[in-house]
């Protein structure tokens, strides 16, 4: 059983990370995910944001800062990063995550929730490519940027066809008017559909 003094020492990343972890019941599938997962989760939280202080890097936003806070976690004994590169948490760390859940306001599990379930369940190139058209700014020293931008139309249909994003989103990723990437997607075999005004208008 831990202590309240040991919520106490936790940092503002650190209880971040551990309800990332605990959240939907499983972990994080690669160091790849958990930078972007953490990066897309400072966006909605400033004390996570000021504490991570995330920067353009080789795979896009990294933060030196975080991958300190892994180290902290994995060094307590409360996460772990399994051979097949998956980080989840210990049985003392899941204790000490599912008490900091409960305690989070409803607001911030359900933001954990979705940032969680909609970029865990993307490919590598698919993480990529959208976090490079969404935070421009965070690509400028990316390895990968020239190799996914030049097949941004491709993965942006692939993502839309497995329904992982909406029609406007995937135009979006695709660099293309929404109208350009209907008819794409149709030659793809995707039914017909009506677009909404909003989704013309882009």
């Amino acid at each position: 059983m831990f202590s309240e003094k040991l919520l106490d020492e936790l940092s503002e990343a650190e209880k971040y990370v551990l309800m990332l972890l605990y959240a939907k019941k499983r972990g994080v599938k690669g160091s790849l995910w958990f930078q972007k997962e953490m990066f897309e989760l400072s966006k909605s939280f400033e004390e996570l944001a000021e504490e991570l202080d995330f920067s353009a890097y080789s795979y896009g936003p990294w933060s030196e800062s975080l991958l300190e806070v892994k180290d902290m976690l994995e060094n307590s004994g409360l996460i772990v990063q399994r051979e097949d590169r998956m980080l989840v948490l210990t049985k003392e760390g899941e204790e000490i995550a599912r008490t900091l859940w409960c305690r989070a306001d409803e607001k911030t599990r359900a933001l954990i929730i979705e940032t969680k379930s909609f970029l865990e369940d993307l490919e590598w190139d698919e993480l990529l490519l959208y976090i490079y058209v969404t935070s421009p700014g965070m690509a400028d020293k990316s390895v990968k940027y020239r190799d996914v931008i030049s097949r941004r139309i491709d993965i942006a249909l692939k993502m839309f066809l497995k329904g992982k994003v909406s029609m406007e989103m995937a135009a979006k990723l695709a660099g293309l008017p929404v109208i350009e990437f209907r008819k794409l997607a149709i030659a793809k075999g995707a039914k017909p559909f009506i677009a909404s005004e909003s989704d013309l208008r882009e």
